[in-house]
């Protein structure tokens, strides 16, 4: 029952005192709810930041296929159109 008093305080100063300990205590209290906000705040951050990172890529791979279907379809216009100028230039290379 000794430490069960020990334990007890007589008023909120004596609290805070904490016997004498009080810098050692309430600087360990510090230090982790230090230590609790980063290891909540870090990784929220780095989540952000890579679903960030990851829709820039899904827009940009986007961009390139849709760059890429656009000058396939327009090489095979230019291929058709050729083709048509070729055959028209025999047409009448011929007639």
């Amino acid at each position: 029952m000794d430490l069960l008093n020990a334990i007890q305080f007589e008023s909120w100063a004596e609290f805070v005192d904490m016997g004498g300990y009080a810098f050692n205590v309430w600087a360990v209290y510090g230090l982790f709810v230090v230590f609790i906000a980063v290891n909540i705040i870090v990784p929220l951050q780095r989540r952000k930041t890579l679903l960030r990172d990851l829709r820039r890529r899904q827009n940009i791979d986007a961009q390139v296929a849709l760059n890429r279907q656009s000058a396939s379809v327009a090489g095979a216009v230019d291929n058709a159109v050729n083709d048509s100028v070729a055959e028209t230039a025999k047409v009448v290379g011929t007639g």
